[in-house]
């Protein structure tokens, strides 16, 4: 599990039982520069349909922002991962390559599509492991954010 504390500008990320600290300054709106060990990152964050997209030095990371109290008093969560959990789209763009088939035993984490958003390519993960029980795109179809490509039951 990774956490981050922020305090003016510089701050504590937790990785593990490590403990890493950081310097940055605002670059601009949404965009930073952060150092890291004696290392520079420019960090790119921005709001696409509702999704977090942060760039790293220009490469797309997947960032899923979760907050602690909102998700205690929320029922059905991401946190709960009994039932059928949809993968979807984080942006609109067009899906390159579904890496897996209906029936297929999926882990936790793993890539089960590749979507191309803004000449992007952007694999898709797994939400919990299990099994996929629908396909619901074709390869080369184009999709909106937050459209579901299947379901992991």
């Amino acid at each position: 599990m990774l956490r981050f504390d922020w305090a003016e500008n510089s701050g504590t990320v937790s990785i593990g039982d490590r403990q890493i600290s950081l310097d940055s300054i605002s670059l601009s709106n949404n965009c930073y520069s952060l150092l890291i060990g004696g290392c520079s990152y420019d960090i790119s964050v921005h709001e696409v349909n509702g999704a977090c997209q942060v760039l790293v030095n220009g490469k797309p990371f997947e960032v899923v922002l979760r907050d602690p109290k909102r998700l205690r008093k929320a029922s059905g969560s991401v946190e709960d991962s009994t039932g059928p959990m949809p993968v979807s789209a984080p942006m609109p763009g067009k899906v390159v390559k579904l890496l897996v088939q209906v029936g297929a035993a999926v882990q936790e984490g793993q890539g089960v599509a590749v979507v191309e958003a803004m000449k992007m390519q952007n694999e898709l993960k797994a939400p919990k492991s299990g099994v996929v029980e629908k396909i619901l795109v074709d390869e080369n179809q184009p999709v909106n954010a937050g459209e579901s490509l299947m379901i992991v039951k």
